[in-house]
């Protein structure tokens, strides 16, 4: 019979190489609910698809509606799932950037996962989104102010 603390061992796993967990810019990420919110926009974590283990965010198409599941760095998803908001409310599904600068500005891992993960016709928009996920919030802020600039729905409305 095999010790107690042996058989213990072998039940519970034991993690050796711990993923690194992205880590959400408390700052950050309340300056961008603040903006989305003066803007009429719901920015919120409770939807049925945040228990999809793979699922960080989503846009609800057509609406002024944003969901953040609780993993991951939510403010770099919140800007992400906010610009295909943008993409579709403010610039009628037009992109707002080149396909030569989103190439750019992907790794070369991103571009391979995004041309076998996304249909041809949506590459450009989650290209997109991931290359302007990627600017500080004031800039990100800038762009999305600049998309919306002829939308009188996204300005911002002081309260």
């Amino acid at each position: 019979m095999l010790p107690t603390a042996l058989t213990l061992a072998f039940v519970i796993p034991i993690p050796f190489f711990r993923p690194v967990l992205e880590r959400t810019n408390q700052g950050a990420w309340n300056e961008l609910v603040t903006a989305f919110a003066q803007r009429g926009v719901m920015v919120n974590g409770d939807h049925p698809r945040c228990r999809e283990r793979d699922l960080y965010g989503l846009y609800v198409r057509g609406s002024k509606r944003v969901v953040v599941c609780d993993r991951g760095d939510r403010s770099n998803t919140l800007r992400h799932e906010g610009w295909h908001l943008v993409q579709s409310l403010c610039l009628g599904d037009r992109p707002w950037l080149e396909p030569e600068l989103i190439e750019r500005r992907l790794s070369r891992e991103e571009r391979l996962e995004l041309r076998q993960l996304s249909q041809a016709e949506r590459w450009q928009r989650e290209g997109e989104a991931r290359v302007i996920a990627r600017l500080s919030v004031n800039d990100y802020l800038q762009e999305m102010s600049k998309a919306c600039a002829n939308t009188a729905s996204m300005q911002p409305v002081e309260r």
